[in-house]
């Protein structure tokens, strides 16, 4: 227990230099060496189907969060692949991963890199890059892209760069992430909505010989900033990481003695070092896990396991500013650089390659959550994500990426 609340105290004394979340991973892959080497996908030297291949002087440049070797990057391939066949128009693609992605982008822009389009997390590019990118809201009014667009993703780019610069796609979410077994097993009929019943499912958990919930090192602050966020709310928690105040914060101790609980209870036996605690699922000697929608990959890869997954939004607490409803939702996005010399083709690819059958090839690939809602087939290991994911990015449900500390 000691252990458990010196690291929540030293997260603490850290959140208030953080300004907002790390990028989460989007792939429960194994990630190569990031590649910076440009790869070029040219059309077809046969003839298409009815015709002979469409032919081109335009060249696309691509600059790729992924490695080449990932599902995503797979997909985006083949979507270029096609891309390319149907208008000639070549793309070369330099794939850079997330970390030298997100090192030398700003830079790239600033010094306008020949750069046709990008992709990095969605709230960076809103935030960080926006003034380097182009605005996408008249493109994006003649495919009709409001129709099929996952609404709460635009909405956030334009409230944070004030109009639409960016296409988020492979969107997640987060909230409780359980093995329905394990629920079965100890008689639990419904899913918790406030703290109270989750509490409740813990100890019927317990009994049933499972540790209830499972707590790594790197998600420390994913669970405390949840419950602190139930208390007072996004804005508050941001406040208090920015500005401080948590010694004269009732509700930032309430929150820890919560946790707290939790470990004096039995509940979450001892902290973690990740993954070794998000395994324990797959083994089938943990329960629950608070984390977000790529975690259910990542244990199976981890752990070779089969597991029914199931997922409830974080509960609410008695008298909270923020109800369950409320989740950490974000996306990656592709933008296009202001001073792109082709942006209508760099647009047309980027349709291309987050709606229709590649978005869905890549949500399929990447156990991920299609970004054209038209696209109604989710990975079965996603089917218990469903529906809190509609919740939370339906009308009444406010968007938050970033509400952690």
């Amino acid at each position: 227990m000691k252990k458990v609340l010196s690291t929540i105290l030293a997260a603490l004394l850290a959140a208030g230099a953080l300004s907002a979340c790390q990028s989460a991973p989007a792939s429960s892959g194994t990630e190569s060496t990031p590649e910076s080497k440009a790869e070029e996908s040219t059309a077809e030297e046969s003839k298409a189907e009815g015709g002979d291949a469409a032919t081109s002087d335009i060249t696309l440049t691509y600059w790729s969060m992924w490695n080449s070797t990932e599902p995503q990057a797979i997909a985006i391939q083949e979507a270029i692949d096609a891309y390319t066949a149907e208008t000639g128009i070549k793309v070369e693609v330099q794939w850079n991963g997330r970390d030298t992605q997100q090192q030398t982008i700003q830079a790239a822009l600033d010094s306008q890199t020949a750069i046709d389009l990008f992709d990095e997390d969605f709230q960076r590019v809103s935030t960080q890059y926006n003034k380097n990118c182009l605005n996408l809201e008249d493109m994006a009014a003649a495919v009709g892209y409001e129709d099929y667009a996952v609404a709460a993703l635009p909405a956030a780019v334009r409230n944070w760069a004030g109009e639409l610069i960016a296409i988020p796609y492979q969107p997640y979410t987060s909230g409780v992430f359980y093995n329905k077994a394990a629920f079965t097993a100890a008689g639990i009929e419904k899913e918790p909505e406030t703290w109270d019943e989750f509490l409740e499912v813990c100890q019927k958990l317990k009994d049933a010989g499972y540790v209830p919930l499972v707590q790594d090192d790197a998600y420390v602050l994913y669970t405390y900033g949840f419950q602190l966020a139930r208390y007072i709310g996004q804005d508050a928690v941001k406040e208090l990481a920015l500005n401080g105040g948590w010694s004269q914060s009732a509700e930032a101790k309430k929150a820890a003695d919560d946790i707290a609980n939790l470990v004096s209870q039995g509940y979450i036996d001892g902290l973690d070092v990740y993954p070794e605690g998000e395994n324990r699922i797959g083994f089938e000697e943990a329960a629950m896990v608070v984390n977000a929608s790529w975690v259910p990959s990542e244990i199976t890869n981890n752990t070779d396991c089969d597991l029914e997954w199931g997922m409830f939004n974080y509960p609410a607490v008695e008298g909270g500013k923020d109800p369950n409803t409320v989740a950490n939702i974000g996306a990656q996005a592709f933008a296009i650089p202001s001073y792109s010399e082709h942006p209508q083709e760099a647009f047309d690819l980027i349709t291309k390659i987050t709606s229709g059958e590649f978005d869905a090839k890549m949500a399929m690939a990447s156990n991920g959550i299609p970004a054209d809602t038209r696209n109604e087939e989710w990975p079965e290991m996603l089917a218990g994500v469903r529906d809190a994911f509609n919740v939370q990015t339906g009308g009444t449900a406010r968007h938050h990426h970033c509400q952690h500390l």
